[in-house]
């Protein structure tokens, strides 16, 4: 007669099994932290298969070992369980207390924290060793079992380790969970955790071979007949002089003034600027927003190769007749304007607009 045990049984399986457990579990007994020192909430150990192999045979030979009353079989599968036990503790050991912590390089504004879709995003971490005795040994550290990189902690030591994911999509990617793992002393136990140091890299889009803007193509016409004469002398338009700064070039200074006793002077031009170039969506209009984000990105890089002064704007993600009738805390978003400049963290600032719009 069926009581509905084999359908409870089937149905905690199935509940144990789901994808979102093992990660609830994980989020449970080990947090995300920028810093996390390993300690019995976060370690788990089990016998690897040949250490329950070696458990089961120990104990077959103690039982051999009472049931014929021979003191050295039973001798010996004592000291077979004591090893066993011992490497219980040392395997544990080998995890407990090692200090895993994110590096600042993974803040999305340093260098090392960004990179374009299609890349390897790449996440560092350091590792501190639990005292000036403890040395952790045969350690496997990586974001999946079967992709680890092996390790070793010194007494009183840090290791620095650099770990990399594919990067598939644009926005701020959050590194995966860590695995990390070890088998000392003799394989006999397995210990492991999930740590989650919060880290992130910035994704920015992948570029997209696209044209250029024509405004950038522009040469000013009052420019076109002295370029190559401004090129040649390396000054534009005489403005004045203006008292010595610290600093200032030598070859601007101005020798006759100080001889005719006016002092140290500098002299003052004025440099005639590029046209700025505007970039939008507006170009685009009817492709998909991520072949737009593509192209953008790609003409950020171009320009900025080209030591252009680059603007942008980006369009808000919601538009007036999305609001909601009656909802008065809706806010609609407003189009992203950034100011034409140049230089590299310009650039970065630009491609990181691009990464985040959504």
């Amino acid at each position: 007669m069926d009581t509905g045990l084999s359908r409870r049984v089937a149905g905690l399986t199935r509940f144990f099994r789901r994808p979102g457990f093992r990660a609830r579990k994980a989020d449970k007994h080990a947090p995300v932290f920028g810093k996390l020192q390993l300690g019995q909430r976060t370690i788990y150990i089990l016998p690897t298969i040949q250490g329950a192999l070696f458990a089961l045979g120990a104990t077959t030979i103690l039982l051999v070992g009472f049931a014929d009353r021979n003191p050295i079989t039973v001798v010996l599968a004592t000291a077979m369980l004591s090893l066993f036990l011992l490497s219980l503790v040392l395997c544990y050991r080998n995890l407990s207390g090692l200090t895993l912590r994110a590096s600042e390089e993974n803040e999305p504004g340093n260098p090392g924290a960004r990179c374009f879709a299609g890349e390897q995003a790449s996440f560092m971490l350091t590792l501190t060793a639990a005292g000036r005795r403890r040395a952790h040994r045969d350690l496997l550290l990586g974001f999946s079992p079967k992709d680890v990189q092996p390790l070793q902690v010194a007494s009183g030591a840090v290791t620095s380790a650099t770990l990399t994911a594919p990067a598939d999509k644009r926005g701020l990617m959050p590194a995966p969970r860590l695995h990390l793992r070890t088998r000392y002393p003799a394989g006999l136990w397995q210990a492991w955790s999930r740590p989650d140091l919060a880290m992130h890299c910035l994704v920015y889009p992948r570029p997209q071979q696209c044209s250029l803007p024509p405004s950038a193509l522009r040469v000013p016409a009052h420019a076109e007949g002295r370029q190559s004469g401004a090129r040649k002398q390396g000054v534009d338009d005489f403005l004045g002089l203006r008292s010595y700064q610290s600093g200032d070039s030598r070859r601007h200074i101005a020798w006759r003034s100080l001889a005719r006793g006016q002092g140290l002077k500098t002299k003052q031009f004025a440099q005639e600027a590029d046209p700025e170039v505007h970039l939008s969506f507006e170009p685009f209009k009817g492709r998909e927003p991520e072949d737009i984000l593509g192209c953008l990105s790609f003409q950020v890089l171009q320009l900025s190769h080209q030591q252009k002064r680059i603007g942008m704007t980006l369009p808000a993600t919601q538009a007036e007749d999305e609001k909601p009738a009656g909802d008065s805390n809706y806010h609609i978003a407003r189009p992203l304007h950034i100011k034409a400049d140049q230089g590299e963290a310009h650039k970065h600032s630009l491609l990181q607009a691009l990464a985040l719009w959504a």
